[in-house]
């Protein structure tokens, strides 16, 4: 009997913008994601994934098969916001992850101290400069909070951005 995985696996889809690419949360991949007593998914490409409580937080994404090897840096935000009933994220850092060939970068940040609750807010920036090696065709990112081990919810993702820089 094949078993369902309770991780979300995203279509991996992103779209060209002015400044860069712009990636929604149906294509990232969400760890807990296909089991709704953790996350709401969203239903739409533009819809927002919304936390309903988990203590393992890991949102990954990629670009690839594009051409950026022309371009040597770009920075990458999340979009997110706390809801009013948002809890356990006071002492709970947040990781920010980018890795572009052999090149890995990681930021810490505190969901609580840097945004109002109820308003969309943009997370610290992480800049990434494309490394070597094999995979210089793909730019990987994510957010962590994983070492806690405290339930955490009321988070709601709207998007990524990669700004080429």
């Amino acid at each position: 009997m094949a078993s369902r995985s309770l991780h979300y696996q995203g279509n991996h889809s992103f779209s060209k913008t002015e400044k860069g690419y712009i990636v929604y949360p149906k294509s990232l991949n969400i760890v807990w994601g296909n089991d709704k007593r953790y996350w709401k998914l969203p239903k739409y490409e533009k819809d927002d994934a919304e936390l309903m409580q988990v203590n393992w937080l890991e949102v990954t994404g990629c670009i690839d098969n594009v051409n950026i090897e022309k371009k040597t840096s770009y920075d990458i935000e999340f979009t997110m916001s706390l809801m009013t009933d948002a809890f356990g994220w006071s002492n709970s850092p947040v990781y920010l992850m980018a890795k572009w060939g052999d090149n890995t970068q990681w930021r810490k940040m505190n969901l609580t101290s840097d945004q109002i609750n109820g308003k969309k807010m943009i997370s610290k920036t992480i800049t990434i400069t494309k490394g070597k090696g094999n995979n210089i065709g793909k730019i990987h990112f994510g957010l962590y909070e994983v070492w806690n081990k405290k339930w955490k919810g009321g988070l709601k993702i709207h998007h990524v951005n990669l700004i080429e820089t």
